[in-house]
């Protein structure tokens, strides 16, 4: 099994997050016009991306940095989901 880095792990987090809401509430959602359901899949998209990001970044640091890439890419990526929080949370 390949090691997970910080954002493989929040990626995890989240999809496993939005599908259970998407169950729990998938009466809401689908109201007949079908946008809760396409809601749904934007906030999948957004986990997707994650591990997609993840993957670029762990690919630069292997190819780039000789001492420690794991360590440097966890770092990167942790850096990247704080500051996507505090987006978050500032703009909400």
């Amino acid at each position: 099994m390949k090691k997970l880095s910080v954002l493989k792990v929040v990626s995890i987090i989240h999809l496993i997050l939005t599908s259970g809401w998407t169950i729990w509430f998938y009466n809401e959602l689908d109201d007949g016009k079908g946008w809760g359901l396409l809601f749904s899949l934007g906030l999948a998209a957004i986990g997707i991306a994650g591990f997609l990001v993840s993957w670029v970044v762990g690919f630069i640091c292997k190819k780039t940095i000789l001492e420690q890439p794991l360590r440097i890419q966890n770092t990167i990526e942790a850096a990247l989901v704080v500051g996507f929080l505090v987006f978050i949370g500032l703009y909400y």
